[in-house]
């Protein structure tokens, strides 16, 4: 039995105003103020004293004795109403295994079907590395074919310049045989 009796609306104003107390005197000795007789340390303590008064009577509160609130446990685990449990029990997460199994199923999702998944998912790979490899090859290729075409033009100004020569020699040749 309780020594005094005192309701949840008491207590919760109890509690309230004792907390207040804390906090007023926590403010009061932080930033060091008083008023006259009651300062920071004061107030602290009355609030702390009123808090622990209020612990104290809540520890012999008949009405925390017993649950407010009757759970319906049985809706969560349903395996209570049938009393004792003789075979392998199916936990929430071996249902949802068990749904996801069933989904696996009507969408034709097997086995084959992943192995083949897989197997694409590696030749893509293959393809990409291949591809990264053709691109390099390609940008060789680009490169020795600008040096080549720097020859070949080093090559053809040089054959222009000695078709030219060779004109002048001939050009010579035709006007000394023309003066004869």
């Amino acid at each position: 039995m309780a020594l005094i009796e005192l309701n949840k609306k008491q207590m919760n104003m109890a509690y309230g105003l004792g907390a207040a107390v804390v906090i007023i005197g926590a403010l009061m000795k932080i930033t060091h103020f008083s008023a006259g007789p009651l300062t920071g340390n004061l107030m602290l303590t009355i609030g702390l004293v009123t808090e622990a008064l209020i612990f104290a009577l809540s520890a012999f509160d008949p009405s925390l004795a017993k649950e407010d609130v009757d759970y319906k446990w049985e809706k969560i685990y349903p395996g209570l109403l049938d009393g004792p449990i003789t075979g392998p029990v199916t936990t929430p997460s071996g249902e949802l295994q068990k749904q996801i199994s069933e989904m696996l199923k009507k969408a034709k999702v097997d086995v084959p079907l992943f192995e083949t998944l897989a197997s694409s998912i590696k030749d893509m790979a293959a393809s990409a590395k291949s591809g990264a490899n053709t691109a390099d090859d390609l940008a060789k290729i680009n490169k020795d074919f600008a040096v080549n075409a720097d020859k070949l033009q080093e090559q053809m100004g040089s054959l222009a310049k000695n078709l030219e020569s060779l004109n002048n020699v001939y050009g010579g040749m035709l006007n000394a045989m023309n003066k004869k």
